[in-house]
């Protein structure tokens, strides 16, 4: 009982608190990024490059408030690219909007397709 007195006196005495630096760090890092696709039932929303969808981080951040974004980016989910003036978004019949880049690959592709099969 002591000891536990002794070390959060000393804690308030040099303005620190309970937790560690990496623990203040990872749950500043958590937050930044948590968005509400982290939490969705389905797995199809989650990204496999976000730290916050992985397994073991997602209990972790599960209490930390969620991110604020005001700007937002548009990213080729074939590609990886961010769609912008150099690779504009572009919808295809069915509804769905890649990047310029991989549609001109992928009508060139099928065009390559398309001959082949007349020949």
């Amino acid at each position: 009982m002591l000891i536990q007195q002794f070390r959060y006196d000393n804690y308030r005495l040099h303005q620190l608190g309970n937790n560690s630096v990496f623990t203040i760090t990872l749950q500043a890092g958590l937050s930044a990024i948590k968005t509400p696709q982290c939490y969705k039932e389905d797995g199809s929303s989650k990204n496999p490059d976000c730290p916050v969808c992985s397994k073991s981080l997602n209990k972790l951040a599960q209490p930390l408030p969620m991110a604020h974004c005001a700007n937002s980016r548009l990213v080729c989910k074939i590609s990886g690219d961010v769609m912008n003036e150099n690779n504009p978004p572009m919808m295809l019949p069915n509804g769905y909007v890649y990047g310029y880049n991989v549609s001109v690959g992928v009508s060139g592709l099928l065009k390559a397709k398309i001959a082949a099969v007349r020949i």
